[in-house]
């Protein structure tokens, strides 16, 4: 299959076209920045936020892995990234439905257009976002899937978590990291614990591949998560023993936002689970994010 990434030189985007490109799919990437690392697939410096043309394509795409957004939630502007991020899916979505009609796309959603909750959700669970971002998401998906009208084969996943190294500065580890690194005596954290379900990225970028490789199907809406929570606390002491870092690290008081996914339907259409396990994804995390002070 032909497969267009939007947003491939981010933590998922690179994670995905990779994956793409082991399952013997041709890749080609997009994204603002440029991809001086990129070698095996075609990469395109394109901003699909701005109102210049979009690059045609010299064969129609067969799909779509649409991931390009605003994807710090705590540091989301409410006014500038709903702008951006519900440009970036208009345009994106109806230039392939014009260049590469009747072409599967996968929408890359998140959690947050829910209500957080300690029991596990799945896909009939109604909208509650809490937050800007959480709404700015919850339009794409109502936006993505209109757009089966015009005959693309929309499927939204909605990813509730994923940990790696080279995540965006503004989320929880890599900003412990950093924090880790500088070695103070003490860490205090601005949030609260939570429990959270954190997928390896590379099982959520294989979860993104096989929805791309998913037959036509009845369901449209996919859950990623492991359907376990995973607290904060324990990933914080887990990366703290991998970087050497002895100090205390406490959270704020009270009790965080918790989203815990039932993947079940995931695994019922295309067999998907996660392989890997939290200590998998430490490991990862500690050794690549950065090099370890000396």
């Amino acid at each position: 299959m032909r497969v267009l990434v939007l947003g491939s030189t981010g933590f998922l985007g690179r994670l995905v076209a990779e994956e793409l490109l082991r399952a013997g799919h041709a890749v080609e990437g997009w994204s603002r920045g440029e991809d001086d690392a990129c070698t095996a697939y075609t990469a395109r410096r394109v901003d699909l936020a701005g109102d210049s043309p979009l690059p045609v394509p010299d064969e129609p795409w067969h799909a779509i892995v649409l991931l390009a957004a605003p994807s710090v939630p705590a540091r989301f502007d409410a006014a500038r990234d709903t702008a951006v991020t519900l440009a970036i899916a208009r345009r994106s979505l109806e230039h392939v439905a014009h260049r590469a009609p009747g072409a599967r796309v996968v929408v890359a959603s998140s959690a947050h257009v829910l209500a957080s909750s300690e029991a596990t959700l799945d896909e009939s669970a109604p909208f509650a976002p809490a937050g800007a971002y959480g709404v700015a998401k919850m339009r794409v998906e109502v936006m993505a899937l209109d757009m089966t009208r015009h005959g693309l084969d929309v499927r939204v996943a909605r990813l509730f978590g994923s940990i790696g190294p080279n995540l965006p500065d503004g989320l929880f580890v890599p900003d412990l990291l950093a924090q880790i690194d500088a070695r103070p005596a003490a860490i205090q954290l601005d949030g609260p614990d939570a429990r959270r379900d954190l997928t390896d990225g590379r099982d959520a970028a294989r979860a993104l591949r096989v929805l791309v490789e998913l037959p036509a199907a009845p369901e449209r809406m996919f859950h990623v998560g492991t359907g376990r929570g995973v607290a904060l606390s324990d990933v914080a002491r887990g990366l703290a023993a991998r970087r050497g870092y002895e100090g205390h690290i406490a959270f704020a008081p009270g009790a965080g936002a918790s989203w815990i996914a039932d993947a079940g339907r995931l695994e019922r259409a295309t067999g998907w689970r996660p392989r890997l396990d939290l200590e998998d994804s430490l490991d990862w995390t500690a050794a690549l994010a950065f090099p370890p002070p000396a």
